[in-house]
């Protein structure tokens, strides 16, 4: 008995051997045995999408191998080609400490070794079609985990120097007309898609953010409000010209009453009457030239100047403080966009998984040993896989337009990443190290004590302006007249004068608005020092978290990359005995499922890392390499 069970399990395998190369002969790419199905559940590699760690010396009959595509124009046709290994010598597991320190080796390693001993053939990966929908984006898919033996580089890496030197494409430029809007669906069609980098993403950013232009223009009033401010270190000097002709409406009336009573005069006498003239007119020309200076005896112009200074300080520690802001919003907004990547690649692979099972479960069929509810159960199964990989294509789409909202750029232009999927790097700095960086360098800090020194001296102004207040002025003047009149000694010709006046004023008693104003500005220098006090624990308890956070993440990938190899194993023996009629569709289904979640929990280690990365320089901020604090 136990022979014949032996020889129909043979039969079927054979069977579903066949089956399966007559179907891949006929529409499907290259065939592959039941050794090799297993490998279906790999994920193939992008050339933007790398291991997320270094691989380890493996023996040369066993070789691990990853492959990578290029990009595919059709999801249907996605051409493979074998990539090499790079075997370098582990390190000391010790040094996995704590995530300033160099990456360690990986625990997954022994899991791998495990199975490339329980006999897992080599790699030779058949890719299966998945159903295209319309504007499907094709995205690069995440890497197979590889054991870890060199260190990560450090971060955060090396930005180039000065704005703008990685170069983005010039078609990203947006409208050079902010107040355009679109009018015809041509104005927002998208018309190309460009692939940029983190650092690219974030000199566009800084290049076209509304944001940091509104600062900018801020800096530059601030700075203006300063020079108007030490304006009043310098005496002002006036000049005035008035140019005048006077026909006085009282000598017309006096002409008219003289010309009558001659009129009557000479009506009486019998004779003729004579004029009395004409109303005459006066030209003047006054030229004055006044010097005037305020004299700051008890320090109100100095107050002033130096509230206004502080002002422009505070609006570029505000500048400082949107850019790093920018900056960390623009790494988040390009974390997950690779995060929606990586669950498309996963769902794709997962669509693959569930498409050899419903092709297993047919070929028991018609072998006579399977069952119609198993078939149902893989094709209810291929459903709701590429339903969910439908939902993830929805959340790439959005997150590429996030992208491009963010960064402002031109409305026909698309964005994808090209940055790889893996860590970007460790942190250096101790915990200890990282919180006093922070409160060194984190321009919220100092604002709070540019708001006091701000308070502190529109207070000195306000109480000095009580104080007498003196003011010194002299004036010269040029005056000339040229009257109509003929009269040789009427008032006309050149004359010049000058005037010298100096004025004490002394407010000496204001109802207490002056010293009701000082008492606001020492409130508004108490609220300063709280806030600085309660920044201060915010700050680090932001370091605090960004760090552990870092720590578990790093610890994370770890574990994930051993549960995505043992998810795996688990999946190729779940096949091979559901194939050899030993095992349930339900198991293959559920071994599905375990290797889907191993992947996203790897990919959600990782984007995690980077964010947490992100979030650890923000909360430090102004690291030497980052050159944020320049003005866009």
């Amino acid at each position: 008995m136990r022979v014949f069970r032996q020889i129909v399990a043979v039969g079927v395998g054979a069977a579903i051997t066949f089956s399966n190369a007559a179907q891949s002969a006929s529409a499907q790419p290259p065939t592959q045995s039941l050794d090799s199905s297993a490998d279906l559940n790999r994920l193939e590699l992008g050339p933007n999408v790398r291991s997320t760690s270094n691989i380890s010396s493996e023996p040369a009959s066993e070789p691990e191998e990853s492959i990578a595509l290029n990009p595919p124009t059709s999801e249907s046709q996605q051409p493979a080609a074998a990539n090499s290994i790079a075997s370098t010598p582990p390190i000391q597991p010790e040094q996995a400490s704590k995530p300033q320190q160099a990456a360690p080796a990986s625990p997954a390693t022994q899991s791998a070794q495990n199975v490339a001993q329980s006999g897992t053939p080599a790699n030779t990966v058949s890719q299966q079609p998945i159903p295209s929908g319309p504007n499907n984006v094709p995205v690069p898919n995440l890497p197979a985990p590889t054991p870890r033996g060199t260190p990560i580089e450090s971060f955060p890496p090396v930005t180039p120097k000065g704005i703008l030197e990685t170069n983005p494409p010039a078609s990203l430029e947006p409208n050079p007309n902010p107040l355009q809007f679109p009018t015809k669906p041509e104005d927002v069609r998208i018309e190309q898609t460009e692939s940029i980098t983190l650092q690219q993403a974030i000199d566009l950013a800084r290049r076209n953010s509304q944001t940091l232009q509104i600062a900018q223009k801020q800096v530059e009033q601030s700075r203006s409000a300063v020079r108007e401010q030490q304006a009043a270190l310098y005496p002002e000097l006036n000049f005035q010209m008035d140019a005048s002709r006077s026909v006085t409406a009282g000598g017309e009336l006096g002409v008219r009453a003289a010309q009558r009573r001659v009129d009557s005069q000479a009506r009486q006498t019998g004779q003729p009457s004579t004029s009395v003239g004409q109303n005459l007119g006066s030209n003047t020309l006054n030229n004055t030239l006044q010097l005037s200076y305020d004299v700051d005896l008890f320090g109100r112009r100095n107050a002033n100047i130096r509230a206004a200074e502080e002002q422009l300080r505070l609006r570029e520690l505000d500048l400082e403080r949107q850019a790093e802001q920018l900056r960390f919003d623009t790494a988040e907004v390009y974390y997950n966009l690779q995060n929606s990547d990586g669950q498309v690649a996963i769902r794709q692979a997962s669509v693959r998984n569930a498409q050899q099972s419903l092709r297993d479960a047919e070929a028991l069929e018609r072998a006579g040993v399977g069952t119609r509810f198993a078939v149902l159960q893989a094709q209810a199964n291929l459903a709701n896989e590429q339903q969910q990989l439908s939902v993830a294509r929805r959340d790439q789409r959005v997150a590429q337009r996030r992208l491009a909202e963010i960064l402002n750029i031109s409305q026909s232009a698309n964005l994808t990443a090209a940055d790889p999927i893996e860590q970007a790097g460790s942190w250096r700095l101790s915990l200890e190290e990282s919180i006093v960086q922070a409160v060194k360098n984190r321009p919220e800090l100092e604002q709070q004590l540019v708001q006091r020194d701000i308070s502190k001296q529109q207070r000195r102004a306000i109480l000095a302006g009580r104080l007498p207040q003196l003011s010194v002025g002299a004036a010269y003047n040029v005056l000339g007249q040229d009257p109509d009149d003929p009269n040789p000694f009427a008032t006309r010709g050149w004359a010049d004068g000058y005037s010298v006046r100096a004025s004490l004023t002394w407010n000496i008693f204001d109802g207490g608005a002056a010293k009701a104003r000082a008492k606001q500005r020492e409130a508004d220098m108490t609220i300063a020092e709280s806030r600085f006090d309660q920044l201060r624990n915010q700050v680090r308890r932001e370091v605090e978290q960004a760090y552990y956070g870092l720590e578990s993440s790093f610890e994370n990938i770890e574990t994930s990359e051993a549960g995505v190899l043992q998810a795996r194993e688990a999946l190729r023996l779940a096949r091979l005995r559901f194939q050899a009629g030993v095992g349930t569709q339900t198991d293959v289904i559920q071994a599905e499922t375990d290797l889907t979640r191993a992947e996203r929990n790897r990919l959600s280690a990782i984007i995690t890392y980077n964010q947490g990365l992100s979030s650890l320089q923000r909360a430090v901020s102004n690291l030497p390499t980052n050159n944020l604090s320049d003005a866009p």
